[in-house]
């Protein structure tokens, strides 16, 4: 997907979803996809945990969070916003951060000796 496909997905969901995202939303307006990837999830590195309140903390920063049934994840900080993409299948959520996969899962993996 080029990265102009990628702003202009990441404008109308900004357009859609308004300045706050779900923490502005009514209660039970939630997408089934924001739904299906709310709670903690872990990779081999760290932890991710959407919360019901729709922000999140990914990489050190607080973010709104919406989420796609087209397969991104929109956040919106305070100075930036960045759209991810990603899959959710068997069990796994799967960011694909700089064109690189992470996977994460809803429990912690065991550490590694």
């Amino acid at each position: 997907m080029s990265f102009l496909r990628y702003s202009l997905l990441a404008l109308s969901l900004l357009a859609f979803s308004g300045s706050g995202f779900a923490a502005e939303r009514p209660h039970g307006t939630v997408s089934k996809a924001e739904q299906s990837v709310r709670g903690t999830w872990y990779s081999a590195e760290d932890s991710l945990t959407f919360k019901d309140d729709g922000t999140i903390i990914f990489k050190g920063k607080r973010y709104y969070y919406a989420v796609t049934n087209g397969g991104l994840i929109q956040l919106s900080g305070k100075h930036s916003s960045n759209a991810i993409p990603y899959q959710l299948a068997g069990g796994k959520l799967t960011l694909r951060i700089d064109g690189q996969p992470t996977v994460y899962l809803r429990h912690k993996p065991p550490k590694k000796h």
